[in-house]
């Protein structure tokens, strides 16, 4: 998931092309907090979707308005991110109001693309299809790991059935859909990442998201690293994997455009 400041809900950016305009949303809860995670995100009972909705709109006119006094009215809007958090959080009424409104406050591209990240718990995957229906065009699952063990590991609250099943669901309601992965987990060798990403690419994505394990100051994973609890991967080891993932994914055509994501 995508970090931002506490005070931050909405960014638009100028992406690398100075004409295209390029908006992140940001929904600060989860269901849970995962031990390796020092984003802002938080656990909440209840979330009052309706003044949320109101919020965003809200701010979607301010930076509107702020663009358009600066250096960049009349540009295009190419993309549209959800991030979080967890997205697929929301519900997919305030999804569909958010991108109505960007589309109404900002020139759009014909081929805008909209992602909206997504955990693959059986809640969440049965809105797919709404989110589909909203404007959404792209799915990017949470997935982490196509194994049981190291999904309890990592405080997953789905299962490796769920991912898979989840993967399935968004390969029904988009046409692109990506995963992440995180590798470089404890005791995690060459043999097993091999096979794990094996098969994440046999599932079919264009788009992958491959994160090493990194354990920031803060989360509940630094803390027992502290106790002794939790021993990281070796240095030499984790550049290994690193160097390893980057030839495979290239040979199998999803060659890296960034540190962490490969697509065709």
């Amino acid at each position: 998931m995508s970090p931002i400041s506490s005070s931050q809900k909405t960014h638009v950016g100028r992406s690398s092309q100075a004409e295209d305009l390029g908006l992140y949303i940001h929904w600060p809860f989860c269901l849970s907090k995962c031990p390796y995670c020092d984003f802002n995100s938080h656990v909440r009972e209840k979330i009052d979707q309706d003044r949320w909705r109101r919020s965003l709109l809200a701010e979607l006119d301010y930076f509107a308005e702020r663009l358009e006094m600066g250096d960049a009215p009349g540009h295009q809007l190419k993309s549209i991110f959800f991030g979080g958090g967890t997205p697929s959080l929301m519900a997919p009424e305030t999804v569909g109001a958010v991108i109505a409104h960007a589309k109404a406050l900002w020139p759009h591209d014909q081929n805008l693309e909209v992602t909206l990240e997504a955990n693959p718990t059986s809640s969440e995957a049965a809105r797919f299809a709404a989110y589909a229906d909203a404007g959404v065009s792209r799915l990017s699952l949470g997935v982490q790991a196509l194994d049981d063990a190291a999904l309890k590991f990592l405080g997953r609250e789905h299962d490796r059935a769920g991912a898979l099943n989840a993967i399935d669901l968004a390969r029904r309601a988009f046409s692109r859909y990506s995963f992440d992965l995180i590798y470089a987990r404890p005791g995690q060798d060459h043999a097993h990442w091999a096979k794990e990403l094996d098969e994440a690419l046999s599932l079919g994505p264009s788009h992958i998201s491959l994160y090493q394990l990194t354990i920031e100051e803060g989360t509940a994973f630094h803390a027992r690293r502290r106790r002794g609890e939790l021993r990281e991967l070796p240095v030499d080891e984790a550049s290994e994997l690193f160097s390893f993932t980057r030839d495979h994914l290239a040979k199998a055509g999803l060659p890296a455009y960034e540190v962490s994501n490969h697509a065709k």
